[in-house]
């Protein structure tokens, strides 16, 4: 943090919590972050496909509801449930463990990637980093 002409500068947000945060606190947030790159992926296949949650949910064979809850990043969803959720969408579902780079920070350990180079290659990936 830096005062400049009177005014509080924050600055990087993740290196703030980085320097004051506890580990638990750490771990929250990179938990949120994967919670939230996860309903992303999903509320993005559907606006894409323009599909109403009700018709999301008759798609994957769940509920509406459902479909809201795993929107919301609140919901925290069973492997199980993402692979069933990948393959009623065509995804690929991967979830690579590999040691965490020493550079990197604890919340830019989760990558979701859609390759847009044909419409039938689709991917949800989750890379989870793993070490000191």
């Amino acid at each position: 943090m830096e005062i400049i002409d009177n005014e509080l500068k924050l600055g990087d947000a993740w290196k703030l919590i980085d320097d004051l945060a506890d580990e638990s606190t750490k771990e929250m947030f990179e938990l949120d972050d994967i919670l939230y790159e996860i309903s992303m992926k999903i509320y993005e296949f559907r606006l894409k496909n323009d599909l109403t949650q009700k018709q999301l949910a008759e798609k994957l064979g769940i509920k509406q509801s459902m479909v809201s809850k795993l929107e919301s990043g609140q919901y925290n969803p069973s492997i199980e449930q993402l692979w069933k959720i990948s393959k009623k969408l065509g995804w690929n579902f991967k979830i690579i463990f590999g040691e965490e780079n020493s550079k990197a920070k604890i919340w830019d350990t989760v990558d979701f990637e859609e390759n847009l180079n044909d419409e039938t290659d689709k991917k949800l990936e989750i890379k989870l980093a793993v070490g000191s």
